[in-house]
């Protein structure tokens, strides 16, 4: 096909990497994708092989290529995306020492003592640097390594998220990250957009074991031959820094004004709003960093297993909806979708927490855990679906409601994004329960386009960001939440977290946990 010029976006995330081509008005011409897994050694650990990632960066890569089918000179630029708070460790030659700590392990529950001690002020250490304490930062993760595994933690030369090493990878000169790569770190001075010292001092780096920062969007280099052919993207594409993989969704959602927010269901579930000023943060629910725009800020919360929900159940109970996907030759998430219409609004009284690894917003519990609540004899295969998407919709609900309260304005603009917006009826379901009319884009791999779009304006492709926005982002559909079950859903909601917070205040969630790792 022809095209005057295309521009890669790479998202290297959780549970796979996707690669896509985009024309420049935003719409796709080549798509790949690798599945790899994540490992866990213990539970509540997770960690990833990086050689796993790399090979579906290059697998996807070659994917997305054959299908665009265009000749090397209409190739302009390469954006990457990638996990925030998955850190690897590198040694003076930045060859990965081991597999990377991924950003939901749990491994660090104990190592908050020294940042409780730096910051012993109520809300000090989020005012520093935008987060709040938390065991599932890389910060407490690192502390982790320098007590557990010290031969370890000395031979590392380098703390580096994904970006940095991939793009190396690559062929990228350029060894740099962004403030918008280290949101889940734990480890940046916020208002200065640049790593704490008071944080690294805690935890027994320095800033020469670390990438300096740059800017999203900033040029890294150019692919190198040997990347070229592993990946077949052309030799000499020009390589830039995209941003986090979320600060990537908020650009590909065009989420690049105040009030505008935006809500990636993927593996993780994370909202992210437009911040012209951290002056406009009312509140200490969620957690704040730097935007992909360059300069800005951004806003967030998470729910981090709602994708992996629906991937579990598929995985482990889901032969039926893979037999019948298989059969019709279809996705077996619109299967469980269409199954879950079986069961009534409520799903007859069946409740999922979705907290699978943990409760994020707003409640940051880390040893919290999912299950099905309220079961009879009488509920049916359907109930338990619906149960499901319900639960991670509620999940979504508490999040959104977490901005409502926290950000001056609220939000006016609301965008849901992500492989979980495919089906119109997962969609409507999370309307409703949230409350809020919501806009679908055009573009659901928002991460991967945000990626992209980066990348053409680092490499001068577009003169502004907005510029950029304009001309590849476009909403497709919008969704108004049902009147007739606004009661129901409300009710539902307040026994969802009524269920939570018992639970949580009762210590059972910390002694279920302190139970698995006695006897995992």
């Amino acid at each position: 096909m022809s095209a005057k010029r295309v521009f890669v976006g790479v998202d290297a995330g959780t549970t796979g990497c996707t690669v896509m081509i985009f024309d420049e008005g935003g719409r796709p011409v080549g798509h790949g994708y690798q599945e790899y897994d994540c490992i866990s050694p213990q539970a509540g650990w997770i960690e990833q092989d990086v050689e796993a990632v790399w090979k579906g960066i290059c697998s996807a890569s070659r994917q997305a290529v054959a299908q665009a089918n265009l000749p090397p000179t209409a190739y302009h630029s390469l954006g990457f995306s990638s996990q925030r708070g998955t850190f690897i460790m590198l040694d003076e030659n930045k060859s990965p020492i081991g597999n990377s700590i991924v950003w939901n392990c749990g491994r660090a529950l104990r190592y908050v003592d020294g940042l409780n001690a730096e910051f012993p002020c109520p809300n000090e250490h989020q005012k520093h640097t935008g987060m709040q304490v938390s065991p599932l930062w890389t910060a407490a993760k690192i502390a982790w390594l320098a007590d557990k595994r010290k031969a370890e933690f000395d031979r590392t030369r380098w703390f580096a998220n994904g970006q940095e090493y991939f793009l190396f990878r690559m062929g990228a000169e350029d060894w740099s990250t962004d403030p918008a790569s280290l949101t889940l770190n734990g480890m940046m001075d916020v208002a200065k957009l640049d790593w704490s010292d008071r944080i690294l001092k805690v935890i027994g780096i320095d800033r020469d074991r670390l990438p300096p920062v740059g800017i999203p969007s900033g040029r890294a280099g150019k692919l190198s031959r040997a990347a070229a052919e592993e990946t077949g993207l052309p030799e000499g594409l020009t390589l830039c820094r995209g941003a986090g993989d979320q600060q990537c969704a908020a650009i590909g959602a065009g989420v690049i004004r105040q009030g505008m927010a935006e809500f990636t269901v993927g593996t993780a579930g994370v909202m992210v709003a437009h911040l012209d000023s951290v002056d406009r943060i009312k509140g200490q629910s969620l957690w704040w960093g730097g935007h992909g725009v360059p300069g800005a800020w951004d806003i967030e919360g998470g729910a981090f297993s709602l994708g992996a929900c629906l991937r579990w159940w598929r995985d482990q109970l889901g032969r039926n909806e893979l037999d019948d996907a298989k059969r019709r030759k279809c996705s077996v998430y619109s299967v469980m979708v269409e199954n879950a219409q079986g069961s009534k609004p409520g799903a007859n009284g069946a409740l999922f927490h979705s907290f699978m690894a943990s409760q994020v917003t707003p409640y940051y519990d880390a040893v919290s855990r999912g299950g099905f609540l309220g079961l009879g004899l009488y509920h049916t295969r359907a109930d338990l679906i619906r149960a499901l998407l319900e639960g991670c919709a509620n999940e979504m609900r508490m999040v959104f409601d977490a901005f409502q309260n926290d950000v001056e304005g609220g939000i006016t603009d609301f965008r849901l994004t992500g492989g979980g917006t495919k089906s119109d009826g997962f969609v409507q379901i999370m309307t409703d329960i949230i409350g809020q009319p919501a806009k679908v884009t055009r573009e659901r791999e928002c991460t991967v386009l945000g990626a992209a779009i980066l990348g053409a304006y680092g490499s001068g492709a577009f003169a502004t960001i907005e510029e950029a926005v304009e001309a590849m982002v476009a909403v497709e559909n919008e969704f108004e939440p049902n009147t007739a079950l606004h009661d129901l859903y409300e009710e539902q909601h307040g026994i969802y977290r009524g269920f939570y917070e018992a639970m949580a205040k009762s210590g059972q969630y910390a002694a279920l946990n302190d139970f698995a790792e006695k006897h995992h």
